[in-house]
């Protein structure tokens, strides 16, 4: 129960943290002698290329990866934002929405908060194995979203025009975090197969990265949330929540039981695939949305409605792991 509270409470005070900030510097100004705007824009890379990396290692250390069948999490992964995705667009068509519109609602399903909220879940209910299992459900996530979303996401755009293939694999082989993150899954990997010991104040300071790393990333989202935005496109974003916390957790589960994942140390596999595939729209969809200029204000409330539909998700969650 402590955990549960914990994660709620780490939500709604990264919410609100972030909400109150930008409320004192739109009644301020720039007369506060503190930058919290600039601090706030450098939480997000302060988390993925610091603190993130020393928790992936750390969990990449002593997590069991001898099997093969554990090939099959990144992939599962993939086909969970596929799923999200696809079902967005055809509850867009459903609507009879405009192209800018479906290109919104398909950011909104595809692209997942598995970062600040998925990854804190797995380890708050399940432990550091939960959160390496969950890393690597993710490890071909920004790949993903590089080669596949930012692309459909501009063709539902007023300038369709694709950006050639070299210029966005150069984007993506280049990419700080996604470098870094490769590197830290890499280092605690051979760790792992080194036979080396993991020092216990290792496992200690995980305990308390995750859930700052966790702050950190929400903090941003209360900064940025547009309110007004959700009185337009209510139904719209239940319809997304719809899709996140039914329909793809249904579909994904079923096809890792039917692979065999269930019987994994009584069923951990499917509780980090149950937990990750019933996640809210990451941040980072609302990126190709302005980018492409896209409906900004359907993503946006798509977004606030299933970010706040996580109180009601979460404690079913938290019923449903053992």
């Amino acid at each position: 129960m402590l955990k549960f509270i914990l994660a709620i409470a780490i939500i709604i005070g990264g919410l609100l943290v972030g909400r109150l900030l930008r409320l004192f510097i739109q009644k301020n100004g720039q007369s506060s002698r503190i930058p919290f705007d600039k601090m706030i824009q450098k939480m997000i890379p302060f988390v993925l290329l610091g603190i993130n990396p020393i928790i992936l290692l750390a969990a990449f250390w002593i997590v069991e990866i001898e099997e093969m069948k554990f090939l099959l999490l990144p992939v599962l992964g993939i086909f969970a934002l596929i799923i999200g995705g696809a079902l967005a667009i055809l509850s867009s068509r459903l609507l009879r929405h405009q192209p800018v519109q479906t290109g919104a609602m398909f950011v909104s399903g595809s692209f997942s908060n598995w970062g600040a909220f998925g990854m804190l879940f797995c380890f708050l209910l399940l432990g550091e194995m939960g959160l390496a299992f969950a890393a690597m459900v993710r490890l071909f996530e920004e790949l993903f979203y590089y080669t596949v979303c930012f692309p459909v996401a501009k063709g539902y755009g007023p300038n369709a025009k694709q950006d050639q293939a070299p210029s966005r694999f150069k984007k993506i082989v280049t990419d700080p975090f996604i470098l870094v993150t490769f590197s830290a899954i890499s280092i605690g990997a051979i760790l792992n197969f080194s036979g080396i010991v993991r020092p216990e104040l290792v496992g200690n300071l995980n305990e308390f990265l995750v859930p700052l790393a966790s702050f950190l990333l929400v903090v941003p989202l209360g900064f940025t949330m547009k309110v007004n935005s959700v009185r337009k496109y209510y139904k719209e974003g239940l319809i997304i929540s719809s899709i996140k916390f039914i329909s793809v957790p249904i579909i994904t589960v079923s096809a890792a039981w039917l692979l065999g994942l269930g019987a994994y140390q009584d069923g951990l596999l499917i509780y980090v695939l149950l937990i990750l595939s019933a996640m809210p729209p990451a941040v980072m969809s609302l990126v190709p949305a302005q980018l492409y200029k896209l409906d900004i204000e359907l993503a946006n409330a798509n977004w606030i409605v299933s970010t706040s539909m996580l109180l009601v998700v979460l404690p079913i969650l938290y019923l449903l792991i053992p």
